[in-house]
């Protein structure tokens, strides 16, 4: 459960990335004050930001330094490093003087994880350190500098389709450029694994009433099987409208979607992984191999179950013939 938890704390998260510094804080500043309430309803936050690795971040009084990965961002530091926050808080967007540190960056500069309200240096510049997140690498995060140009942008907007998200932000949002992210897919997809034993239960349940009940009430089976599938699919089954064709006969439609889906997962893993990412899928990864375990723990389980009851059935039938 602990993987599912985690990557439904993506819902409703999408990123988009390109090879190009083009997105700035004032596009951002821009849209929340020109949107429409719709628009301000759906798209709930915005974050752009910025990579940049082997940044030398000191600790001036005790002489220690640690190269890190430098995050400039612009808007919620959550939604770069989602779910990571230890201790303090995020920086928001009107402290310049702030940043948030990684806990082996904390260890690394001070001897310990509680920083908060210490002191670094970068380059020209000092900060304080606002908060501490749960990171195995060194890590420094800063809002950046106003006029500063960014190439990632991750929005949050809960039960709203992808496609509404780039209609309310074509005039951020460059279409058939770069890659992008989308935390309902996997979330969908992650759901589907979730209740993954719970099919096998089904039909190994259903396989065992067969042979219990006497024949003349096993028209019941097919009723008990259809209401548990119904059941399940409701359970399990959810995706966003961009999903549901016109007609479910639409075939093209499906093959677009595949293909579609297909390819922008491909161009995801070719590409580097942010945090987020890699935090998404590595949820995913892991709720696929613990709903194969237990699958696997369900079928060997199940099936010695019948076996042996069977077994006790022959048994006890041969007893009454030879009495």
């Amino acid at each position: 459960m602990g993987f599912y938890v985690r990557l439904a704390n993506t819902e409703g998260q999408s990123g988009f990335y390109y090879p190009e510094k083009i997105l700035t804080r004032e596009q951002i500043i821009g849209f929340w004050e020109h949107a429409s309430d719709d628009a301000k309803r759906e798209i709930r936050d915005m974050a752009l930001f910025q990579e940049s690795k082997g940044k030398l971040l000191k600790n001036e009084e005790l002489n220690r330094e640690a190269k890190v990965k430098m995050v400039e961002t612009a808007g919620n530091m959550n939604l770069v490093t989602p779910d990571r926050l230890m201790a303090g808080a995020y920086v928001t967007d009107s402290d310049t003087k702030g940043c948030v540190v990684s806990r082996k960056t904390a260890d690394t500069l001070f001897g310990s994880w509680e920083a908060v309200g210490e002191r670094v240096t970068l380059g020209r510049n000092t900060y304080i350190v606002r908060g501490i997140v749960e990171m195995e690498g060194q890590l420094c995060m800063i809002q950046g500098e106003k006029g500063r140009t960014y190439s990632c942008i991750r929005i949050e907007a809960p039960g709203v389709p992808l496609s509404v998200v780039r209609q309310r932000l074509a005039g951020i949002l460059i279409e058939e450029k770069g890659w992008i992210s989308e935390g309902d897919l996997y979330l969908g997809i992650g759901r589907l694994f979730l209740y993954l034993p719970l099919w096998f239960l089904l039909f190994l349940l259903l396989s065992r009433v067969g042979k219990m009940l006497p024949e003349m009430f096993r028209f019941a089976i097919p009723i008990m099987g259809f209401a548990g599938i119904c059941s399940l699919l409701l359970l399990s089954l959810h995706f966003s409208d961009d999903y549901v064709p016109s007609a479910w006969s639409d075939f093209p439609f499906w093959i677009q979607l595949f293909d579609e889906k297909k390819q922008a997962f491909f161009s995801l893993l070719h590409h580097p992984l942010y945090d987020a990412d890699f935090r998404m899928l590595g949820s995913l990864a892991g709720l696929l191999a613990a709903a194969f375990f237990v699958c696997w723990i369900v079928l060997i389980y199940g099936r010695l179950v019948i076996f042996e009851k069977s077994s006790c059935e022959i048994a006890e039938n041969l007893q009454t013939r030879n009495h």
